[in-house]
């Protein structure tokens, strides 16, 4: 929903700032007004950056809450450690991304969604060898996704956004692999 929203809102700044874009017509050329280029630029990049931090702060959320349920509920070792890992791992991306968040402006989420919430009951209520089994399963579909978010990111034209996608890539790369690692060793 919040997505949804952000992207409209996207839109409609391009079609506004497009629409602004003054043209003068004089002997068959073009004058474009170039700083109202450069500022539907810089609103574009802002628009950019406050959709990815945001993003990444509601995954990041959900990531660790799944991780502490993973260390309290696991039986099988490899996933309460990689259960921990994530928390340790992620805790720490959390607090750089809060200092990205207030270098740009913006607040981020305090609570889980109220899907997510949904379904951290519902994995809760689960037997061991199924949470086991859906969490690594939802992990490693989860690293997929951030990584292509933040191999995005890293090309960034707002430096900050750009550092922090490359210092945490390698990260969710590792973490990924881990999981992998960890699902396979899981009875099917």
């Amino acid at each position: 929903m919040k997505n949804s929203i952000l992207s409209l809102v996207f839109i409609l700044c391009v079609v506004v700032f497009e629409s602004c874009q003054q043209k003068d017509q004089r002997a068959g050329t073009n004058v474009v007004d170039t700083s109202r280029i450069d500022g539907r630029q810089k609103l574009e990049n802002e628009i950019q950056t406050a959709i990815f931090i945001e993003t990444v702060a509601s995954r990041e959320m959900l990531k660790v809450t799944l991780g502490k349920l993973a260390v309290e509920k696991a039986e099988n070792s490899g996933v309460k450690s990689f259960g921990y890992l994530v928390v340790r791992d992620h805790k720490k991306m959390n607090d750089a991304l809060k200092v990205l968040a207030i270098a740009n402006g913006l607040k981020l989420p305090i609570s889980l969604s109220k899907n997510d919430l949904k379904q951290v009951q519902e994995m809760s209520n689960m037997k061991t060898i199924y949470f086991e089994k859906l969490y690594m399963k939802m992990m490693i579909e989860d690293y997929n996704k951030d990584i292509e978010l933040f191999g995005g990111a890293k090309n960034s034209p707002d430096t900050a956004v750009s550092n922090f996608a490359r210092k945490f890539l390698p990260v969710l790369e590792i973490h990924r692999e881990n999981a992998v690692k960890v699902r396979s060793g899981l009875t099917l």
